[in-house]
């Protein structure tokens, strides 16, 4: 540090504190957030703590100092988080002509409150889903209520998807008023069931986190896992804040941060419960699997890489750049919540993250075929 300027210097010591930010959130991932609460917060800050830290290699390499080495070096010990933030297919691959194909989408009841401030998007999602026509099409916070008119199970069936399941299976008369998970198929499925829920006062059954559905298709049968991990649970002004965080003052920031934050850390600590009972169904499974949804947390934490220790990403395996499924904070683009996951028994030959504009969640299409 003695050939650099006064001002070099100070560069230098702010190079150090966020390279040393960056490497506490690399180790984010691999530790419950129970365990490590202020290193499950850096590793959220991932993006930012990635990109200044390359803003600081393009410093000193313009400096031509090799005080550049320290960000690389911390860049490249965190690459396996680089990987799942970003990927790198330059070149489609050549894979067998897919079997079946599957959609997620979270479509946010559909904008039942008018929340894009747009006429007729419940009826653009239909349009859109008849479309691209995928044989299965797992939804996140589905909602049917006949007596609003509100049809939307008749929906699917009129455009050809027979099979459909709804959980849970003690809700009476579930068909005429429901929220939550729904998967549909075109295809016969033979069994359904529940991986997941939360249990209530007196053992009464809240909103299942995680269904299944076993799907016949050509004399094989696929497993698909439709989840909806734990959100944030932030209200109007959460969100307001967020987006207008410059607008506070620094004593509301402050109070205001700190319970956003709990809000977040809460959260994950419930996902990583929900994960690991997930996980553990998964494992018993019989058959190949395929496990969509929101889990309302980007790839670079602890609940995405547990979830994928076993599990292909197919995003990875055909996507390029950063893959972002959330459009609902404007402040904090490029979110990656929504994933599709497969057993490594399949063979993923495409997929694609679909239009933005229907819902604050973008689908997931995804095609496949059984390995021989």
């Amino acid at each position: 540090m003695n050939k650099l300027s006064w001002f070099d210097k100070v560069i230098f010591v702010v190079n150090i504190v966020f390279a040393l930010f960056l490497l506490l959130s690399t180790f984010s991932p691999a530790i419950e957030p129970q365990k490590a609460k202020f290193i499950y917060l850096f590793g959220l800050a991932y993006p930012a703590f990635l990109l200044l830290n390359i803003l600081f290699i393009l410093y000193w390499i313009k400096k031509k100092k090799r005080h550049f080495i320290l960000s690389v070096a911390v860049i490249l010990f965190g690459l396996s988080n680089l990987s799942t933030f970003f990927a790198t297919n330059f070149s489609s691959k050549k894979t067998p002509e897919p079997e079946f194909s599957i959609m997620s989408f979270n479509v946010r009841l559909f904008d039942k409150y008018n929340w894009l401030n747009t006429q007729g998007i419940n009826d653009s999602i239909f349009k859109y889903i008849e479309s691209k026509s995928p044989d299965i099409v797992a939804f996140q916070e589905f909602i049917n209520i006949d007596e609003v008119g509100y049809h939307y199970i008749k929906r699917m069936q009129a455009m050809g998807y027979r099979y459909y399941d709804l959980e849970p299976k003690n809700k009476k008369n579930k068909e005429k008023k429901y929220f939550g998970l729904a998967t549909f198929s075109k295809y016969k499925t033979v069994a359904e069931g529940v991986a997941y829920q939360y249990k209530g006062p007196k053992g009464y059954l809240k909103k299942s986190v995680c269904i299944y559905t076993d799907i016949e298709i050509d004399n094989k049968i696929i497993r698909v896992y439709n989840t909806h991990l734990k959100s944030l649970g932030f209200g109007k002004d959460d969100y307001h804040f967020v987006e207008n965080f410059t607008e506070n003052n620094k004593d509301e920031a402050v109070e205001k941060s700190k319970s956003i934050a709990s809000k977040v850390l809460q959260a994950a600590y419930k996902r990583a419960e929900e994960i690991k009972a997930i996980e553990q169904h998964i494992n018993e499974s019989e058959y190949p699997v395929i496990v969509v949804g929101d889990f309302n947390e980007p790839p670079y934490t602890y609940s995405y890489k547990q979830i994928t220790t076993n599990l292909n990403d197919a995003f990875l395996d055909h996507g390029f750049g950063l893959g972002t499924t959330y459009d609902g904070i404007s402040t904090l683009p490029g979110l990656r919540l929504d994933f599709m996951l497969y057993s490594p028994s399949l063979i993923s030959s495409n997929f694609v993250v679909g239009t933005s504009g229907l819902s604050d969640h973008r689908p997931l299409l995804g095609w496949y075929s059984f390995a021989e």
